[in-house]
């Protein structure tokens, strides 16, 4: 017995012992494992970190310089009526100059004197109305629509004599001298329509052609029976006790109807698509800001025409469309066939450039 207690004893003298090696040990592989995870964890950090750095120095190199513009200055030629009015609020607003492009408005008395202009590019871009669009295509011109400009409201032009006139009616002018901005050119073509209503034609009148600025002063003259107004002259005439409505020309076949867009020869748009995107897209956010807010339009009379600010909130404005519509330029093209401006009927898609 007494072998058996003395090995007993040191058996149990020993197991204390082998516990704490076996915990250590054991502690030992634990800590290595955590060594090893920890390892492979910053291996994956450093990783995704060189990757991310690698990315962010990719996205911060330069980028491929941007296409300049075929022309940074184009010549616009415009109608100073309230038709023009939004691209002065895109020069006012400095869009054009967001798009790289510097505009120089050229003034114009009618559309139709835009026309050998544009066919000798003096101007890039002009104003035209859409009579007189079709008529210089239909004597072998090129030009195209690249978006839509101006519509009518009642009240936008006008047939108007001085306020001591004893005509009253559009009938009485028969024989009598009135002014105009153009021979040809939708104005003179609403003019038209007007006298056929009234029992008249245009040889039954005595057409004269002068400038809107000039057409208030030829009227307290005496220089002409009536005048052939546009808006904002028609206030300004109101206003100033100068002049009386005897017909208001945009009702009828003309009522609410487009009546211009910006235009320019199908080999000026050929030459110059990044030119002409950048004032489509300045122009546009022009209109749709005029759109939601037409007192800009308003704001912008003063610094083309001369109306003093109380005659400004009288001003009939029409609106200021960014896309083209067809139907409006159809119901033109039918207008000047059937009074014999134009000896067939266009196709009015034709009239429209195909980067619109």
């Amino acid at each position: 017995m007494t072998w058996l207690g003395d090995e007993l004893g040191r058996i149990a003298d020993e197991m204390p012992q082998r516990d704490l090696g076996a915990a250590v040990l054991e502690r030992h592989q634990r800590r290595r494992r955590t060594l090893v995870a920890f390892a492979a964890a910053a291996t994956v950090v450093v990783t995704l970190l060189a990757a991310t750095i690698g990315t962010r120095t990719l996205l911060a190199e330069p980028r491929p310089a941007v296409i300049p513009l075929e022309r940074s200055s184009i010549s616009v030629g415009v109608v100073p009526t309230v038709e023009s009015a939004v691209l002065h609020v895109a020069q006012r607003m400095g869009y054009f100059r967001e798009e790289g492009l510097s505009v120089r408005p050229v003034f114009l008395q009618s559309s139709a004197v835009g026309v050998p202009l544009l066919d000798l590019k003096r101007l890039d871009l002009a104003q035209l109305d859409y009579a007189t669009l079709f008529m210089a295509n239909a004597s072998g011109k090129d030009f195209k629509l690249v978006t839509a400009f101006h519509q009518s409201a009642p009240g936008t032009l006008a047939l108007v004599v001085n306020v001591t006139s004893k005509v009253r009616t559009v009938a009485g002018l028969k024989r009598k001298e009135i002014a105009v901005p153009g021979l040809r050119g939708l104005p003179t073509l609403a003019l038209t329509a007007a006298l056929k209503r009234a029992g008249l034609t245009s040889e039954d009148v005595m057409l004269v052609e002068t400038s809107y600025p000039e057409m208030l002063g030829g009227l307290e003259r005496g220089r002409y029976a009536a005048a052939l107004l546009a808006e904002p002259f028609i206030t300004v005439g109101r206003e100033s006790g100068q002049v009386r409505v005897v017909g208001d020309l945009t009702s009828g076949d003309l009522a609410n109807v487009q009546t211009s867009g910006m235009a320019a020869t199908e080999d000026w748009i050929r030459h110059n698509p990044r030119t002409l995107a950048a004032f489509q897209r300045a122009l546009g956010k022009a209109q749709r800001l005029v759109a939601a807010d037409p007192e800009q339009a308003r704001a912008a009379l003063p610094t083309y025409t001369k109306i003093s600010e109380k005659a400004v909130a009288n001003v009939t404005l029409g609106s200021y469309p960014s896309k083209l519509d067809l139907t409006h330029l159809t119901r033109i093209a039918v207008l000047a066939r059937a009074h014999g401006w134009l000896k067939r009927l266009p196709e009015p898609g034709e009239a429209v450039a195909t980067t619109e």
